[in-house]
């Protein structure tokens, strides 16, 4: 009886312990931070001219951050898309997409997306909404995204691609240039890839250059 006794005293303990060991193993697993791979993400979008037309392009620039919290098992991304890596067809559009009347590039050269928290179950999942908050031509307004497709193998969540689109009304981001011929409504659609390391700078990669002194 004294054994079976000693039993059931150090049963719980000891189950305890490997609960605790298990959520800490399960929390270093995770990163704290997935960086967005700039070679493999892009953010496309296309508008519709008024003679049924449609513009289509694509910024080829997307890089930032997805921060992950272990312990509240959520993430927030921070995306930056540069405005000059924009592609565009047709390609003589592009220019005037860069000046003054639509995204003033010289003014602004990014675009910045920050969501909200979000629970990390979410990054395998689809058809969920991320919300956040979008900056575009200086003005910031709220946005929703739909996650349409994700492949995120657990439980690293590194070698993450997100697949997101959605829509803005350009004018309410000051960009109110010929709306009788350029549609309000922008429609986009995103391709995230997350890896585990950032993509290293031009001048980190390069050869170190002997001293000639």
């Amino acid at each position: 009886m004294r054994t079976e006794s000693l039993r059931r005293r150090f049963r719980w303990p000891l189950a305890l312990a490997m609960l605790l060991a298990c959520a800490t193993a399960a929390r270093a697993s995770v990163p704290d931070v997935l960086h967005i791979d700039p070679v493999q993400s892009y953010a496309g979008f296309s508008v519709r001219l008024i003679w049924w037309q449609s513009v289509v392009g694509q910024f080829n620039d997307v890089r930032g951050q997805v921060r992950i919290d272990p312990d509240r098992r959520t993430a927030r991304v921070h995306a930056s898309i540069r405005v000059d890596s924009v592609v565009v067809k047709p390609s003589r559009f592009r220019e005037r997409l860069l000046g003054k009347h639509f995204f003033d590039v010289g003014t602004y050269p990014d675009i910045l997306f920050v969501s909200d928290p979000m629970p990390l179950s979410l990054l395998e999942s689809s058809h969920e909404h991320l919300k956040g908050t979008l900056t575009l031509h200086g003005v910031t307004r709220p946005m929703t995204l739909q996650l349409y497709g994700a492949h995120c193998p657990a439980p690293h969540l590194a070698d993450c691609t997100l697949r997101l689109r959605g829509w803005l009304d350009r004018t309410r981001f000051d960009m109110r240039a010929y709306r009788a011929l350029v549609s309000s409504r922008v429609h986009l659609d995103l391709v995230i890839h997350l890896q585990a390391e950032p993509e290293p700078s031009p001048a980190s990669s390069a050869p170190a250059r002997a001293s000639s002194s």
